[in-house]
């Protein structure tokens, strides 16, 4: 499969006009000044000399990303995350790099301020027991969750996406991510994906180049399939009808894995797209090519 070094020109940039840049000593860092909690953002790193690896280090975590020549440059492109429960005002992103010119590696950085979206409450009615699970169900809860964190510690470091993600199917959004869901009058935390209209038994298809490392029927999420895109870059598709993968395939951009269901917590059918980067799980809407036809929301 064949690794996607960086994103088109005119995206570099579009990069270049949003984001400020630190630079010290021909390291450069490219990252916008402020982003929504939520929300994740790329950040570029360019340097005049030679560079093996570039390590971007946020929100108390390190990123290594292997260093690309082009165009008498050396440069890392990295995907990061703003969690939705940030409870700090602001982040610290800097990056260093390993090369063989560089005994002490300079490090340069900025700050990143964070802002809220509004967030609406959905209001929703479902099966009593994706409200209250029976106790029986309670263990395979449990172990659903351990399979989730299991494929999410998948090492895939080559990067196998770019922007925009191809959209996993034609229709538009149904519910935000972000939103505050009330099931059955009951509060049950914030919707971590982002819902789009499909009927069942549409194919559903991958939204990047990726290894799967999940395919399972979840109690909450139903079937589901995860893929590992690279550089801790995850997409998750739910509720499907039947999937069509196995665990360990390698995948192209806009192959069929699977096709629209309405199986697990769901009021009817639809496909519930989740993106998860570094770990957190984040909005994937300002990723996604735009849907056909008139706007979605």
């Amino acid at each position: 499969m064949k690794s996607r070094a960086f994103l088109p020109f005119w995206v570099l940039l579009w990069l270049c006009w949003l984001c400020a840049s630190a630079v010290a000593a021909g390291l450069a860092l490219e990252a916008p000044s402020r982003t929504a909690k939520g929300d994740a953002f790329l950040a570029r790193a360019v340097s005049e000399k030679p560079v093996h690896t570039f390590r971007f280090h946020w929100q108390g975590k390190s990123f290594p990303v292997q260093a690309v020549h082009a165009e008498g440059l050396w440069q890392g492109l990295v995907l990061l995350p703003v969690d939705l429960d940030a409870k700090e005002g602001k982040g610290r992103l800097s990056v260093t790099c390993v090369g063989e010119e560089r005994q002490n590696p300079e490090r340069v950085g900025r700050d990143i301020v964070f802002f809220e979206k509004k967030r609406p409450v959905q209001r929703l009615t479902v099966d009593k027991k994706y409200v209250s699970p029976p106790a029986d169900q309670l263990e395979r809860i449990r172990a659903d969750r351990e399979k989730v964190r299991a494929a999410m510690a998948d090492h895939l470091p080559q990067r196998h996406w770019s922007l925009p993600f191809a959209r996993p199917v034609p229709g538009g959004v149904s519910s935000l991510f972000g939103v505050r869901r009330v099931f059955n009058g009951q509060p049950r935390g914030t919707h971590r994906g982002l819902d789009l209209r499909a009927a069942e038994g549409v194919p559903v298809t991958a939204c990047a180049d990726g290894r799967v490392v999940l395919t399972d029927d979840l109690y909450f999420s139903g079937n589901a399939v995860y893929l590992h895109h690279g550089e801790g870059v995850f997409t998750a598709y739910l509720h499907l009808s039947e999937i069509s993968v196995q665990k360990g395939d390698m995948v192209r951009q806009g192959q069929m894995i699977g096709r629209v269901g309405a199986t697990g917590r769901v009021t009817g059918p639809h496909l519930h797209l989740s993106l998860l980067v570094q770990g957190v799980s984040v909005d994937p809407q300002p990723f996604l090519a735009p849907a056909p036809g008139p706007t979605e929301q």
